[in-house]
């Protein structure tokens, strides 16, 4: 159960912690079982009553494995077979049986105890196992056991079987549900967590993919967008496979021609094929919410290019258009209805960060030709300029050489002092380019470079003002860009709104950041089909809040005069 000391182990310490909780309380429970029908035999015992010493005997040895196994699981000990144990109880259930009345015996509901175990542990397909076995060998085992002389009693023989196979199966279906719902939680948060802009697009593609894939136990999960730039008629193809570990290479480029047929049906159907003895392709209309039936030889193609026998094939929104396919293909368990809903979910949920991840990438690039061009007129100005000064004072002294003068003492001192002057600039320039010297004016110039682009991808207006001077050093500066970015990022993905306004005051050694955005409701300005709906509750962002705190600022949320949902940070200078 230990976990490999990878850069991915973060990720699983959550996962690794509930395991052993759920361990050991299932082994705790054990033990109090176990322990309880010995006391329990011991007080009253009218059962069992045959082979009373041997069943005596197996409780205490039950009780003792338990407690055994209770005391490794809190150890967190590798040598408790986690997986198995379900397996073994019945074993032992089976063999209190056979000691006691057969059919009739009280360690009957022992075996409830093992499908609990196998469902909420291990999921549905576990838990109908363990099902299916418990009630077909206490058949067995209770009927060539029952004493000869109470005879077998034929309606628990019958009724007992049928209660296992029933509850068993309800048991197992909500403990597989329950799983499964804890696996896409996870899921959600390994997509919330590696969509990191320091990872750039292609890597945190890749390992979004992989991830999928591992959910779905996918043979390939493959991922068709357009290439950049927006003109371009290729398409990126990102691959993630069985077996092969994820990387952040940069993706194949796929003609547009070749990619046609994966781009079909339209981007407002998702494709759901499965063979199961004849080829069978669903269609799923997004704006409608229903399947509906179409051409099957357009799932047989694509089937057949993949090399699949089933895939899903959702739609997958890059930037503003839905443009772009998703393909799981091959998965273990049969593709339903339920896969291709959470998919959708999860898309939804994906292409704002690959946006956002987009946005920033975009602006790192913007920013670095700024800076590179910041460079070239700064050496242009400082370095260059000043040179062509000191050209032109020793062309003068060529000048006066060749014409006889030799009285050329002064000059010379004055273009040495220039040149030790230009010198010393020169050194202090490159100075600051090693040290990162602060500069007070990067701040602004780059958050109307990013809300220019903000604008033109999600055509939601920002307006930004700045009240006082503010002076701020690159990593306060580097701060306030960020929350700047989260704070219309949130805009973006939760107000109903097509404007923003951002707003810096620097006052009293503080500098307050206010990001607005106007209020759904007819106050707000969304027309009268928004009557009568409940406004949205306000909440703190948490992202934002937390880089206030860590810098000794503080956050809250408010509503204006004019219905204006207000973040407001302040931080000290």
């Amino acid at each position: 159960m230990k976990s490999s000391p990878t850069k991915e182990a973060p990720a699983n310490i959550s996962i690794l912690s509930e395991h052993w909780v759920d361990l050991r309380l299932v082994s705790g429970m054990r033990f109090i079982l176990a322990a309880s029908a010995l006391l329990v035999i011991v007080i009253d015992p009218s059962e069992p009553n045959r082979y009373i010493r041997l069943t005596y005997s197996a409780l205490g040895l039950y009780t003792l494995y338990s407690a055994v196994f209770f005391f490794l699981s809190v150890r967190r000990s590798d040598l408790v077979p986690a997986r198995y144990m379900h397996w073994f109880d019945i074993l032992w259930y089976l063999a209190f049986v056979a000691m006691s009345s057969g059919t009739s015996s009280i360690f009957f509901n022992f075996f409830f105890f093992a499908i609990l175990v196998a469902s909420f542990g291990w999921g549905y397909t576990a838990g109908l196992q363990v099902t299916l076995v418990s009630a077909l060998l206490f058949t067995v085992v209770g009927v060539y056991t029952t004493p000869q002389m109470a005879g077998v009693e034929w309606n628990r023989v019958l009724l007992r079987p049928i209660q296992l196979l029933i509850l068993g199966f309800m048991i197992s279906r909500w403990g597989g549900f329950k799983l499964s719902l804890r696996n896409r939680l996870q899921l959600l948060k390994d997509v919330t967590v590696f969509s990191n802009t320091r990872f750039g697009l292609d890597r945190t593609i890749n390992s979004l993919l992989e991830r999928l894939r591992a959910f779905y136990d996918a043979d390939e999960c493959l991922l068709l967008i357009p290439a950049e730039p927006p003109d371009s008629k290729n398409y990126k193809l990102y691959r993630s496979r069985r077996g092969v570990p994820p990387s952040g290479a940069a993706p194949a480029q796929v003609k547009a021609d070749a990619a046609r047929l994966f781009l079909f049906p339209s981007p407002d159907q998702a494709l759901l094929h499965r063979k199961n003895g004849r080829e069978l392709t669903s269609y799923f209309d997004l704006k409608t919410r229903t399947f509906l039936s179409g051409d099957s030889t357009v799932g047989d193609r694509i089937a057949n290019a993949l090399e699949a026998t089933n895939y899903l094939s959702v739609p997958f929104q890059s930037g503003r258009e839905v443009n772009g396919r998703l393909y799981v293909i091959g998965a273990h368990d049969r593709f339903d209805n339920a896969a291709m809903d959470f998919l959708l979910q999860l898309l939804d949920h994906v292409s704002p960060l690959m946006e956002n991840i987009r946005l920033v990438d975009s602006l790192a690039s913007y920013a670095a030709e700024e800076e590179r061009r910041r460079i070239a007129r700064d050496i242009h100005d400082s370095v260059i300029q000043p040179y062509v000064g000191l050209q032109l004072g020793i062309a003068a002294l060529a000048h006066k050489l060749r014409a006889g003068n030799t009285d050329i003492t002064d000059n010379v001192e004055e273009l040495l002092d220039l040149s030790n002057q230009e010198l010393i600039e020169l050194r202090r320039y490159v100075w600051g380019l090693r040290t990162g010297e602060e500069r007070p004016d990067i701040l602004f110039p780059a958050i109307h470079r990013f809300v220019t682009r903000f604008a033109s991808v999600t055509g939601i207006q920002v307006e930004v003002k700045s009240t006082g001077k503010l002076e701020v050093n690159d990593r306060l500066a580097a701060e306030l860009f960020q929350m700047v970015a989260e704070g219309l990022s949130n805009v973006r993905r939760h107000a109903l709104c097509n404007e923003a306004k951002v707003r810096f005051i620097c006052r009293d050694g503080k500098v307050l950041l206010q990001i607005k955005n106007r209020r759904p409701g007819p106050s707000g300005g969304l027309g009268s089909e928004d009557e009568g709906q409940p406004e949205p509750p306000l909440f703190v962002p948490r992202s934002i809040s937390e880089r206030a705190a860590l810098l000794g600022g503080e956050t809250i949320v408010t509503i204006d005069q004019d219905n204006y949902t207000v973040v407001s940070v302040t931080i000290p200078l």
